[in-house]
């Protein structure tokens, strides 16, 4: 293993490349393995090594020994001789102090434990790479004070010249021995002997020659080009993967003898207290660090920080998963075992307090818990599905919703529609991951990495993937939530006889739609499964069966579009499922905002649970007729926070599906109570506001609570015709209107008098034609 000397803070791309560039030139044949974060700078060094293996094999051809560093101002014999310089430069006491960015650290390598003990330290150069002798000898090339203290180091002058020539070979002139032995004892070990050549191997050949195979490999790469990396390197080329952390633990790549580590990996934090997600590049742990280092086997790892860096700032392990996702299915399955305090449940590895303090608030606003925190009868039923409560929740209430509606012929595309919308809200837009370059990606790219705007080919290429994508969004778009365009391109990708072919039209990553496929499938055997049965009738489906969903499902939209009611049954799904996630759209007032954020071009919206203001992304369906009211699956810090994950929701239906949020004035008069046949139910009307933003939302009517007035309208109502039809053939018979007997006066009157004490007679209160009923037989 070698540390470097200082540790690069932000441009830590350009020094894996440079790193990379080294040992191809200098070390003998081996695969690369190149840890970076993400996939964004997988592809970033995969271009910019193409481009110097490029360059490499030109001058090759050429009989030139210019390198790509040529680009940069320097020419060969310059550039070789600085290499050569900086290899022998010293590096100083042992116990010298490290510069870094962001402090300062002192390593003292004597105090190294048996772990490291097979440790060099990079001086940031080209002056760590060993030398390999045809046998398989190790020569480490050692720092030295001065040209004054060479002789002193290799013990005679003849030694010194040999020295000397091998300066000169390594610069590219002309010597009269081209093969020199140098016996040097680097660190107090027995003399080992290398054929020093500039770059020439036993043979008298280059090593540095060869072009080099460039593979990218991270996650979501399909599964075909992920397998490159395992095929056979051509003689002469040397293999160089550049991967995130998924060549970490998840696979062996055969051939891999050197490990370049830059120490950094992409996590998806998550804040419990606003719901706000971001992606932050940061140190791994020395359980990785340890990890990478053995992809290399008997090989060498290149770590490009210090041992400082590694010894004070890495953490000895990741941080567990528990730590960095909600917990409120955690806390909802625990529940459901009986287990009452979940905070003082003795977790291997507990969740932070404020996770589970967030969670049962949570998971009251899906009503899976009552006020005391006790579980729901709809809490039971979200428990029995191994998924997310918001997406069980989803399902759930789609269920709930046309057990009402009976004979609704398309009940299973509406079903069909919901377990796919739940697929897709559980994975990454398959249409942002591919194509989300746009214009301050490239702005990224020169701040971060110092780079020059990419060729006019480069451009072509991103601009019609651009257009792709765009068309591919605006063909399966539905404006009223980006969860059912996701489910449209889904359900066409299943219907595509060559589904790897139509990614590629269509601008999907093919990958994605497979998991989504897959997942889809599951969901729909889950909500028909057998552990399922003992739910209440409340909870199952009862428009047919499995087989029943999938044959209304496998139709393309285009041919049985969703209709608007359908579309409104699914939004009131996904408005159940997270609602405690609101944004309200933010009109005017772009004085409050910074010269940035006012460049945007997106709608502002205010998140309920978060203070800035937020964005709606341009490549949401949503976006092209903003609603007033939206909920949203995440809010995604990059830049700014934006929206994903969009679906736009009626004011009422916050009322309906997050009342916990809402606070409610007192009984109106105006607008009068009233009767609901459809509810049997008397209500009154009251203003609601939705905290915790007290944003006002339109009247909404509630059940009377006071028996009195409850009583009284429903008498009015009942005289009316509105409970029983039949009585409004005798309304012109009666001696007042039935209205009157809401007036204040009209409790002395004898003939409403008797009315009401008949319709709260023997203790019990008829309010309803239910009662009514009760009451008659």
């Amino acid at each position: 293993m070698h540390f470097s000397k200082r540790t690069e803070i932000i441009d830590y791309i350009g020094q894996a490349y440079k790193k990379v560039l080294s040992i191809h030139k200098r070390l003998p044949p081996g695969g690369i393995l190149v840890f970076v974060t993400g996939q964004r700078e997988v592809k970033y060094l995969c271009r910019k090594l193409r481009k110097a293996s490029q360059e490499i094999v030109e001058n090759a051809l050429k009989g030139n020994e210019e390198s790509p560093s040529v680009s940069e101002g320097k020419l060969p014999e310059e550039n070789d001789m600085e290499d050569i310089s900086e290899a022998f430069e010293l590096q100083g006491n042992i116990g010298h102090d490290i510069t870094i960015r962001f402090g300062s650290h002192t390593e003292d390598h004597g105090d190294l434990s048996e772990e490291e003990s097979d440790v060099s330290y990079d001086s940031g150069d080209d002056s760590d790479l060993e030398f390999y002798s045809d046998e398989g000898d190790v020569l480490k090339l050692k720092s030295l004070e001065s040209d004054s203290n060479l002789a002193d180091v290799l013990g005679d002058e003849e030694s010194f010249v040999s020295l000397k020539a091998s300066f000169e070979a390594l610069a590219g002139k002309k010597i009269s021995d081209p093969v020199t032995e140098v016996p040097i004892t680097p660190g107090g070990t027995s003399k080992q002997s290398i054929s020093i050549l500039g770059l020439r191997n036993g043979d008298g050949k280059d090593l540095s020659t060869g072009p080099m195979r460039i593979l990218p490999l991270y996650a979501m790469l399909p599964a075909s080009a992920q397998l490159r990396v395992f095929e056979e390197v051509n003689e002469g080329e040397r293999l160089v993967v550049v991967a995130t952390n998924v060549a970490e633990t998840s696979l062996t790549i055969p051939g891999i003898k050197y490990v370049v580590d830059t120490g950094r990996e992409k996590v998806k934090n998550y804040n419990s207290s606003n719901g706000m997600e971001t992606y932050e590049i940061q140190w791994i742990s020395k359980a990785s660090a340890a990890q990478r280092a053995g992809r290399a086997g008997p090989g060498h790892c290149y770590r490009l920080y210090s041992s400082a860096v590694f010894n004070d700032i890495f953490p000895n392990f990741s941080c567990a998963e528990i730590l960095k996702v909600p917990v409120d299915g955690v806390v909802l399955l625990m529940k459901s075992m009986h287990i009452g305090k979940v905070d003082k449940f003795p977790f291997p590895t507990p969740p932070e307090d404020s996770a589970l303090v967030e969670a049962e608030p949570c998971l009251k606003i899906l009503e899976a818990l009552d006020n005391k925190g006790r579980l729901t009868p709809l809490g039971k039923a979200m428990a029995h599905y191994p998924m997310s409560p918001r997406h069980s929740r989803m399902l759930l209430t789609v269920i709930q919703i046309m057990q009402k509606a009976k004979d609704y012929a398309r009940a299973n595309l509406i079903l069909g529609y919901a377990v796919a919308a739940a697929a897709a809200l559980s994975l990454t837009n398959p249409f942002i991951m591919l194509f989300e370059a746009s214009h301050n990606d490239t702005d990224d790219l020169k701040q971060d990495w110092n780079e020059k705007i990419p060729d006019k080919e480069e451009k072509l290429r991103k601009k019609k993937l651009k257009e792709t994508a765009k068309l591919s969004r605006a063909k399966f778009s539905n404006p009223t939530s980006d969860a059912l365009t996701i489910a449209n391109a889904l359900q066409c990708f299943e219907l595509s006889e060559i589904p790897v072919e139509f990614c590629s039209d269509n601008g999907c990553h093919y990958k994605t739609m497979e998991e989504m496929s897959k997942l889809r499938k599951q969901l729909l055997q889950l909500v028909f499964s057998s552990n399922l049965s003992d739910l209440q009738q409340e909870f199952s489906w009862t428009h047919g069966i499995m087989q029943d969903v999938e044959c209304a499902w496998r139709v393309s939209f285009d041919k049985h579009p969703l209709l608007l009611n359908e579309e409104e049954i699914l939004g009131q799904a996904i408005c159940a499922g997270w609602a405690d996630r609101v944004a309200k759209r933010i009109k005017g007032a772009s004085g409050l905002l910074s010269e940035a954020d006012r460049k945007v071009n997106a709608v502002r919206y205010q998140a309920c649970m978060v203070d800035e203001t937020v964005f709606l992304h341009r490549h949401s369906s949503v976006s092209k007729s903003p609603p007033e009211f939206l909920v949203y699956i995440e809010l995604l810090h990059t830049k700014r926070p934006y929206i994903h994950g969009a679906t736009s929701v009626k004011s009422n239906w916050l009322v309906k599906y997050a009342r916990s949020s809402c606070t409610f004035s007192a009984p109106l008069s105006d607008p009068k109570r009233y009767y609901d046949p459809a509810a049997d139910q008397v209500f009154s009307w009251f203003a609601p506001n939705f905290n915790p933003r007290r944003w006002q939302l339109p009247l909404h009517g509630l059940p009377i609570k006071d028996d009195t007035n409850r009583v009284a309208v429903f008498a009015c109502s009942l005289l009316e015709g509105q409970v029983l039809p039949c009585l409004k053939a005798v309304r012109k018979f009666m001696a007042a209107s039935p209205a009157s007997i809401l007036k204040p006066e009209a409790s002395g009157l004898r003939r409403v008098g008797n009315l009401l004490n008949k319709l709260s007679t023997r203790g019990r209160i008829i309010d309803s034609l239910c009662h009514a009923k009760e009451v008659v037989e």
